[in-house]
């Protein structure tokens, strides 16, 4: 509901009643229940995303808020050409599957043809009567298989880091030895360690994966070499659904990273490093 709302302008409407003067606690009220129940927008707008906010199947980041700029749904931005801006990064383990490249193989030993969905080939030359009695019999047409143009292309590799980091990390006895296996493991997917952020080349990595996909809107396992508001999305996305309490913070400058509580007599608070060793 409240993404159909935002789509309906209810977010631009609210926002610049609160941006008023005379705003009323009401408005300020409204804005903060519709955030809440569509983090993508409340990331987008507030730049943060606390511990109890949880990421789920359908969270994307377009990037930080500019004035005057409304909230684009997921759908708006996939059907965009493909630009030089910031890429929008994609959390899913549902997605639209790729289409097949050929329906069809040709043998150049046997001179048959071979239909690649149902497995049949047929001999090329002069066929049998009993053959041509047979082609004047149509087969029916298997059903078409509609697909999913509303979400990105599925994403096989967050999927698979699910598996690995609930067999792997979750099980660790500790918080705080949680926290380190599951920053290993991210910072691993992203390209590991780095020590000179000129010598990466996650700017060429990203632009050749848009170009790849014919898409502004990447799924985040398709990117294996991430610098920080790649890995702190990542964390983020993985700590949810392993039950690890993370922040998520925007900062300048494609910045940002992940805040974790631990108890310590009292609570302290501690950012997490995705980048170094």
């Amino acid at each position: 509901m409240a993404k159909e709302l935002n789509k309906n302008g209810a977010l631009r409407v609210l926002m610049d009643m609160c941006g008023e003067e005379s705003s009323s606690n009401l408005a300020v009220m409204a804005l903060e229940k519709l955030l809440q129940y569509d983090l993508a927008a409340k990331y987008w707008h507030l730049g943060s995303l606390s511990q109890i906010d949880i990421i789920g199947d359908g969270f994307y980041d377009t990037g930080a808020h500019k004035p005057g700029d409304d909230f684009k749904s997921c759908k708006y931005l996939m059907d965009k050409k493909v630009d030089n801006k910031r890429a929008v990064l994609y959390i899913g383990t549902q997605g639209s599957e790729p289409e097949p490249v050929d329906l069809k193989s040709e043998s150049s030993t046997t001179g048959s043809t071979t239909n690649i969905k149902t497995g049949r080939s047929t001999a090329k030359g002069k066929k049998s009567h009993k053959e041509e009695k047979k082609e004047e019999i149509p087969e029916a047409e298997a059903p078409k298989e509609i697909k999913d143009t509303s979400k990105p292309r599925l994403d096989s590799s967050f999927k698979e880091y699910i598996e690995e980091v609930t067999s792997t990390v979750q099980p660790l006895p500790t918080q705080l030895e949680q926290i380190k296996g599951l920053s290993v493991f991210v910072s691993n997917q992203m390209g590991g360690p780095v020590s000179d952020l000129s010598k990466f080349s996650s700017d060429l990595h990203i632009a050749q994966l848009k170009a790849d996909l014919k898409s502004n809107v990447i799924p985040i396992g398709f990117v294996k070499r991430g610098i920080y508001y790649h890995r702190a999305l990542l964390f983020k996305a993985l700590a949810d659904r392993i039950g690890v309490p993370t922040s998520l913070v925007r900062g300048d400058y494609n910045r940002a990273w992940n805040v974790i509580t631990l108890m310590e007599g009292t609570a302290k608070h501690y950012i997490v490093d995705l980048m170094a060793e």
